[in-house]
C-alpha cells in the first residue's frame, strides 16, 4: 500500500567541525609555566590553613562546656 506515498528522505548530516589550530612549542611552554606558577602560589596558599576539615586537631580546653550560672 505504500505505492502512493514515498518516505520522506533524511537531511543530509551536518560538515565536521574544523580542526582546532596548531599552536607553536613557546605558547605550549608559557602556559606550562603559568600552570607551574598557579600551583605554586596554590601550594603557599595551603600552608597558612592550620586546621583540617574537622576543625582543630589539638583538644585544647579553651572553651568548655559549663552549665548557665557557674
Amino acid at each position: 500500500m505504500g505505492g502512493i506515498f514515498s518516505a520522506p528522505k533524511a537531511p543530509p548530516p551536518p560538515p565536521p567541525p574544523p580542526p582546532p589550530p596548531e599552536r607553536s612549542s613557546a605558547e605550549v611552554g608559557a602556559e606550562a609555566a603559568a600552570e607551574r606558577k598557579r600551583l605554586r602560589a596554590q601550594r603557599g596558599r595551603a600552608s597558612t590553613i592550620l586546621t583540617g576539615g574537622q576543625g582543630v586537631a589539638n583538644g585544647s580546653a579553651v572553651a568548655t562546656k559549663q552549665l548557665l550560672g557557674q
